[in-house]
């Protein structure tokens, strides 16, 4: 048998050894997208429509502030052949710099934006946590994974019902010692 032959047929020995220990560990094993928990949650909903009114006005600015400079560009290049180069580099250097500051404008409102999500969401967690275990219990689900909603594929550990972990080390061990 070849190394990477004889490697694959270890991983599914072991996969089959994880995957009949499972059954008897545990009644279920369930996900929870955190994501969608704040957003769909009132305490989550509360610190939406608080942003919305604490930077309501800010947003809409930047709105106003984007459209004056897609219509200053679109006229810039409309009339850009009927100028000269330093009306032409003049108009440029507005443009930009106006971008610039919108940029920068907008970065600094973001920063605010995100600290305050970070500071509400660390105050979620604690009652999403709880929530997560009550529901894990009554429908007798032993282990609960966060999924994202980017990439379904990725998890990570909310939730563990302690004692019903098995450690299969022993079992790989012994079965990595047949071959």
């Amino acid at each position: 048998m070849q190394p990477n032959a004889r490697l694959i047929a270890t991983g599914l020995v072991c996969a089959l050894a994880a995957l009949q220990a499972a059954p008897l560990a545990a009644d279920g094993v369930g996900f929870v997208n955190m994501e969608r928990v704040f957003a769909a949650s009132p305490q989550g909903q509360a610190v939406q429509q608080r942003l919305a009114e604490q930077f309501g006005d800010e947003q809409q600015e930047f709105a106003v502030r984007e459209r004056e400079i897609r219509q200053m560009q679109a006229r810039f290049e409309r009339d850009k052949p009927l100028m000269s180069k330093a009306q032409v580099d003049k108009t440029e250097g507005e443009i930009k710099e106006r971008i610039k500051q919108l940029e920068k404008d907008f970065a600094d409102i973001q920063k605010q934006v995100t600290k305050i999500q970070q500071e509400e969401g660390e105050k979620l967690l604690e009652p999403a946590q709880k929530a997560i275990a009550a529901v894990a219990k009554e429908k007798k689900i032993t282990a609960v994974f966060e999924i994202n909603t980017f990439d379904p594929n990725r998890a990570g550990m909310l939730y563990f019902e302690q004692g019903s972990e098995v450690d299969l080390t022993e079992d790989v061990i012994a079965a990595l010692k047949k071959k």
